[in-house]
């Protein structure tokens, strides 16, 4: 800093303007936007990462008005608004595990109702014209690469200080699938 010259009052402009404790409120309008994002580019969750890192700044505010008033509340103010912060980044992210199941979903339809089946015994020159449905497999090849996609996007998040709270995207993205399995399981129950 001092090779630099830059001085201890534009170092605190720089904190203070790049502060986005007063972006708790409105920061919720952004969910959808995010999710949206995330759905068409899901690489783009590597770039959220430093959006929810930064978010975490929302806490040193009240964090220091605390400890300046050596209040005892310290540790269980922190713990709540870190998990604040974590039900936000699930909230995003749990779009991850529905756009996965909607893929699956296109996968288990393309399986059952549009691939033939190949018999044991078959003239070569109808395997190619009849069983082969080249247009169907590249379909569920692609499908089936999009599932991966998003599952790498996830992945590739490190693991990551929310807070005081640890948070794994390994971790998120089995809560994820969990809750969403659960949730189609259910929806199937119900229809029956």
């Amino acid at each position: 800093i001092r090779i630099v010259g830059v001085t201890e009052s534009v170092l605190e402009t720089v904190a203070i303007i790049t502060d986005i404790a007063y972006a708790w409120e409105i920061i919720i309008e952004y969910i959808d936007l995010m999710q949206a994002r995330i759905k068409s580019d899901p690489q783009s969750v590597i770039k959220f990462r430093s959006t929810f890192l930064k978010m975490a700044s929302i806490l040193q505010i009240p964090l220091i008005r605390i400890l300046a008033a050596q209040s005892p509340d310290l540790v269980s103010v922190s713990q709540y608004y870190s998990g604040e912060l974590v039900a936000f980044v699930r909230k995003v992210l749990e779009v991850i595990p529905k756009s996965m199941f909607e893929i699956l979903s296109q996968i288990i339809t393309i399986e059952t109702n549009q691939l033939v089946e190949i018999p044991t015994k078959v003239d070569k020159d109808k395997l190619v014209k009849q069983y082969a449905q080249l247009e169907e497999r590249h379909k569920l090849a692609s499908l089936t690469y999009s599932v991966s996609v998003f599952t790498r996007g996830i992945l590739a998040m490190e693991t990551t200080l929310v807070g005081v709270i640890k948070v794994d995207p390994r971790q998120l993205l089995e809560d994820g699938i969990r809750k969403e399995l659960v949730s189609m399981i259910a929806g199937s129950l119900h229809k029956t």
